[in-house]
């Protein structure tokens, strides 16, 4: 079973609560004067093993993402079926995504209610990343390292690991 998402992260750090020790040098949010720039990420979260495949994208476009499912087939050349789990996202019922999906005979789509992201594991996965990574940020003036250090927490995840399973909630 794959859980399936898109998500996006942006150049700008995000905004929250940070914590540092006590004193008058407390960490200070750099932004950069440049647009905020976004890479969208499209990611499957095998329930199993919790490992994560992923691919950095400009943007989701219907064909790109034709191209993408291709691929799972290839991912566990083994398997007799593969259950993805979908949203509702209108580019998952686009006619060229939908063909894609009518070549690969092992997967079967699990569609799920609209709006309700909390039944898509791969959600929590975001936020691991957004955590560890995007979360006050220094590099929001070099967004190729900032692209880089994305990826690079991804690909950590691409083994899987119980760890991630826990955090997603599919293992104990």
């Amino acid at each position: 079973m794959l859980y399936q998402d898109e998500g996006t992260f942006y150049r700008q750090p995000s905004q929250a609560r940070l914590w540092s020790q006590m004193g008058r040098s407390q960490p200070k949010m750099r932004y950069s004067n440049r647009a905020n720039t976004q890479m969208r990420v499209v990611a499957y979260l095998n329930a199993v093993s919790g490992a994560v495949h992923h691919s950095d994208m400009k943007s989701v476009t219907a064909v790109r993402l034709a191209k993408n499912v291709a691929q799972i087939s290839e991912w566990y050349p083994q398997a007799e079926r593969i259950y993805l789990v979908w949203d509702n996202w209108p580019v998952h019922h686009h006619e060229k995504v939908l063909a894609a999906l009518g070549r690969q005979r092992r997967v079967e789509v699990l569609w799920l209610p609209t709006y309700a992201p909390w039944l898509n594991a791969i959600e929590k996965t975001w936020r691991w990343v957004r955590q560890s990574v995007a979360h006050a940020h220094p590099w929001c003036d070099d967004f190729r390292e900032f692209r880089r250090q994305v990826q690079a927490q991804f690909e950590r995840l691409r083994e899987g690991s119980r760890e991630h399973l826990r955090y997603v909630g599919l293992s104990t």
